[in-house]
């Protein structure tokens, strides 16, 4: 199969490249940008042509998988584009930016027998399979998760846009919205959200989020762009606490721990190296291969969620 990446952000050029080079699925790799040279891209392990225009790229290549790596404010228009040329779509998160198009585009999927994915990759880490082999030991009844993701932003970052979809509910938003799903798999019940930084003109840039979810379980978290980096999960149920450092970014060059303590019993288990975009890209062809349609319910849960999120905030 064929990829065509479309936008070469920071992420895309950092994690998506390297993962395509090491999929044997994807035999050639097309790069759309306006931005991108050609003496910078025609190493690239798989290269096969730069285009400066999105749209042309898709009305020229034959309909493959097309990675979606624009800014926010673009993602909806060129995902329908990529749809309606026959090809199957990842799209960065936050994949679209609101429930409305969410479930437009699903429609438009499904009708087609398209594959559309939103690149929330985290929980594919071989880490949060440890974790739900702890919570088959010990139970997740009266959980509680507690989050905290503060990615770095340089000044200038479209994420501090507003018209480019940019602030921090839309940025971590998707990490919020999908950890219910990812480690109970359920929705919340209820949420609270308290905006704490806005930028000159009223941006979100930092928020702190408490949901309760079915069985007793809860997430409290703080994400944004405000402080020094942060990114760690803690869970805490009866009689055990278990802990990951570097959860929503784990690097593939990194061996992931998962600290976990029950009773007076500590240990350590140590997770080999993986890349969770390249898992998740797999899975992806997989969903394409056999016709799945398993990331349709994943997308439309995150968007309710990331819905409630935002409308929660009462951002102006």
């Amino acid at each position: 199969m064929n990829l065509l990446l479309i936008g070469m952000s920071r992420f895309a050029q950092r994690r998506v490249l390297p993962a395509v080079a090491a999929l044997e699925r994807i035999d050639r790799l097309d790069i759309a940008s306006a931005h991108a040279r050609a003496q910078d891209v025609r190493h690239l392990p798989k290269f096969g042509l730069l285009h400066s225009d999105w749209r042309e790229a898709l009305e020229r290549n034959r309909p493959g998988l097309v990675y979606v790596s624009t800014t926010n404010s673009e993602h909806a228009t060129v995902v329908r584009h990529a749809l309606d040329t026959g090809n199957h779509v990842v799209v960065d998160k936050p994949g679209l930016l609101s429930l409305a198009v969410v479930e437009e585009v699903l429609t438009v999927a499904r009708s087609s027998g398209l594959v559309v994915a939103e690149a929330v990759c985290y929980s594919f880490h071989p880490v949060f399979e440890a974790v739900r082999s702890v919570f088959d030991e010990l139970g997740t009844e009266g959980m509680t998760a507690a989050a905290v993701f503060t990615p770095p932003v340089p000044p200038g970052d479209f994420r501090y846009d507003r018209r480019k979809g940019g602030g921090a509910l839309m940025d971590t938003g998707p990490y919020f919205a999908s950890l219910g799903r990812v480690l109970w798999g359920v929705e919340p019940e209820r949420l609270s959200v308290v905006v704490g930084n806005r930028s000159a003109d009223g941006l979100d840039t930092s928020y702190s989020v408490l949901a309760g979810y079915p069985g007793g379980r809860a997430v409290t978290g703080h994400f944004g762009f405000t402080t020094l980096y942060q990114n760690c999960l803690r869970l805490a149920g009866p009689g055990f606490t278990a802990g990951i450092e570097r959860a929503f970014s784990i690097p593939p060059d990194m061996t992931a721990e998962l600290e976990v303590t029950f009773g007076e019993q500590h240990e350590v288990r140590r997770i080999n190296r993986s890349d969770s975009l390249e898992i998740f890209l797999s899975w992806v062809l997989g969903a394409i291969d056999a016709g799945s349609r398993e990331f349709d319910d994943p997308l439309i849960s995150d968007a309710r969620t990331l819905d409630r999120l935002v409308r929660a905030a009462a951002l102006p």
